[in-house]
């Protein structure tokens, strides 16, 4: 399959002060499953230079190929990134921030946190609220690949030395455990699955089967399964422009409103209506300043 065949969607947006391009691009056949996918985006944003990252379920890892970059974990701690370098972050439990001159461009990829995992090759619970420079962990590799997609000259060059890195590095990672990948597939999609019943089925107890998950994930099942709910919880909100409070709770799996706005005080740090209203939609974020 050629690379131009992966592509899903371009998202394109141009409102006069704020505009982006994002290209979705599907996994290659060797990395389905261990991968989503890839994001080639650019934009310019002319009414805010700093981005509010919410807490959700999966693993990120960008590669900055624009102007410097600061990315603020929820430790509080920031690093800066200039062309050519990228970050890696685990589960968050509390909001991220980014922050640019105003224009962005770059490649996210989009990878489970057990990918995540084998590739950093720490236990995830050393990621927990951080966000890291990925030669801080990977060393030359990563900063020879930045480079390589800095010059890169077009998109489909990235995407095949993105593939071609992948490939290579996870082909050196030993794989995360039967057990564990069933496990994490039952509490991904199975919210009402009782955690015991999973420890029985993978023939664990339930101490072990949390330890072993913490490892891959840097959260325990029930706080893996809350990011779960909330990540669908965003995820609706910003397809709904007018939402329906007490059907998006009962969606999502809350037990009622005032439960859903509970947790989205807890992880956001904002109310659900502020939340809409600092929506950029089309896939832009969400606004800080």
């Amino acid at each position: 399959m050629r690379d131009t065949d992966r592509l899903i969607r371009v998202q394109r947006h141009d409102d006069g002060l704020n505009s982006w391009e994002m290209a979705r691009i599907a996994a290659p056949a060797p990395l389905a499953g261990a991968i989503a996918g890839y994001m080639d985006y650019h934009e310019r944003t002319g009414g805010f230079t700093v981005r509010r990252e919410l807490p959700h379920a999966e693993g990120v890892l960008i590669v900055n190929l624009g102007a410097p970059i600061g990315v603020t974990g929820g430790d509080g701690a920031t690093i800066r990134l200039g062309a050519g370098e990228a970050f890696a972050a685990g589960v968050h439990l509390r909001p991220a921030l980014s922050q640019s001159d105003g224009g962005q461009t770059g490649m996210h990829v989009f990878l489970p946190l057990a990918t995540l995992r084998r590739l950093l090759g720490i236990p995830m619970g050393e990621m927990i609220d951080r966000v890291v420079p990925l030669d801080a962990v990977l060393g030359k590799s990563a900063r020879d690949l930045g480079i390589r997609l800095a010059e890169a000259n077009g998109r489909d060059t990235r995407i095949a030395l993105l593939d071609a890195a992948l490939i290579a590095r996870l082909a050196e990672c030993p794989p995360v455990r039967t057990e564990v990948t069933h496990a994490i597939g039952l509490l991904t999609s199975q919210p009402d699955l009782d955690i015991a019943a999973i420890a029985r089925d993978i023939g664990w107890s339930r101490k072990h089967l949390a330890a072993c998950v913490r490892d891959v994930l840097g959260v325990g099942p029930r706080s893996f399964r809350r990011l779960i709910r909330f990540q669908r919880l965003t995820t609706m909100m910003a397809d709904d422009g007018a939402p329906d409070w007490a059907g998006l709770a009962y969606d999502a799996g809350y037990c009622d409103q005032s439960h859903l706005i509970r947790e989205f005080r807890e992880f956001a740090d904002m109310t659900p209506t502020q939340f809409i209203a600092r929506s950029l939609g089309d896939g832009g974020g969400l606004i800080e300043r």
